[in-house]
């Protein structure tokens, strides 16, 4: 028999932006897994809100966004969640419900722009670093190229495969049968690759093709799904696209990545009481945003992460200082400042 005193109010019933608990979680993460309202460009504190232009020019730095409402692509993938190709043994395929007309796209200086962050981030320089390889030991096995793949995620087969696809006759080619197992099994061990790996990625890095591969792989595999959850929550300046960017890079795209993006997404809406949808000014949400980000970065549950990301804070902090001093645009020159002190000043692939 139900009483008849009035209920206690419990731990779902708390209000999150103006909604009980109980639906503002699964709000939150619909949020992140849908495609939704238009990417535009519009900074905080103006009152203007112009889309993106439809720039179209060829090359790996044009971002195409699907329009709101359309269907999200179904996909099989290689084990990094990004989409690849069939050479080397695995099939990986992408597919469209329905083909929807292209949406806006990012402008490609905007888009060259972040490509110039990440090569700060990664590897301290203010240009893409096409022939980087490192082991970080820290259960990437092989940090490789500019967006520091991981043959322990299957990033490297990724591109490696497709590059195989636009050169059959390149030095990585024979080393797709390992590249897979590595990439299937999540092992870190560099040592299956063998000697000449390293210098045989140096030596595909001065193929222009092999360069181009490596910004279209990480625009796929990072870019867009940042750019989808932007759109979603509304997220409509630059800097705010870089955030986003920045941490599916560097802690994963997936809502299967316990330190991924849309985890911090999801967590971020609830310590900022709701979204720009909700009318939670961007700067607001960004900064939570980057307040739960440092939380997972200084105590990651990524394995072999806590020691380098508890060290890559500094990613977060200039990113906040951007913020800080209105750079919501990225325009060049541009300073990234807390430990990395580096000025971009005319962004280049």
């Amino acid at each position: 028999m139900e009483s008849s005193q009035p209920r206690s109010k419990g731990f779902w019933d708390v209000q999150v932006g103006g909604l009980p608990l109980r639906t503002a979680v699964p709000v939150a993460l619909a949020l992140v897994t849908s495609v939704g309202i238009a990417f535009t460009t519009m900074w905080p504190g103006s009152s203007e809100n112009t889309a993106l232009p439809p720039v179209v020019p060829t090359g790996p730095s044009v971002i195409t966004l699907p329009p709101a409402g359309s269907p999200p692509p179904v996909t099989s993938t290689s084990p990094t969640g990004g989409t690849s190709s069939t050479t080397g043994g695995a099939t990986t395929t992408t597919t469209t419900a329905s083909k929807p007309p292209a949406g806006p796209t990012l402008p490609p200086r905007v888009v060259t722009m972040l490509d110039d962050i990440t090569a700060v981030f990664e590897q301290g320089k203010t240009t893409p670093q096409y022939a980087s390889i490192v082991n970080d030991h820290d259960g990437c096995g092989f940090k490789a190229g500019w967006a520091s793949f991981c043959t322990a995620r299957g990033d490297v087969f990724t591109v490696v495969s497709q590059y195989t696809d636009d050169v059959p006759d390149n030095p990585l080619r024979r080393y797709l049968p390992t590249l897979q197992k590595l990439g299937e099994s999540h092992s870190d061990d560099t040592g299956a690759l063998g000697d000449s790996f390293v210098n045989d990625w140096r030596t595909a890095a001065a193929d222009r093709r092999f360069d181009d591969v490596q910004l279209k792989v990480g625009h796929e595999l990072f870019l867009t799904p940042a750019l989808a959850i932007a759109n979603q929550l509304n997220i409509r300046s630059t800097l705010g696209a870089e955030d986003l960017f920045d941490t599916a890079l560097m802690m994963g795209p997936s809502s299967s990545d316990c330190d991924g993006l849309p985890k911090l997404i999801t967590e971020s809406i609830i310590e900022a009481s709701g979204t720009p949808v909700s009318g939670v000014a961007e700067p607001v949400f960004l900064a939570a945003f980057n307040k739960i980000r440092l939380k997972h970065l200084r105590n990651p549950c990524t394995p072999g992460r806590q020691k380098v990301w508890s060290e890559a804070v500094d990613r977060v902090q200039a990113l906040q200082q951007l913020a800080d001093k209105n750079c919501w645009k990225l325009d060049p020159p541009l300073t990234i400042g807390a430990d990395f002190n580096l000025t971009i000043k005319t962004p280049s692939d």
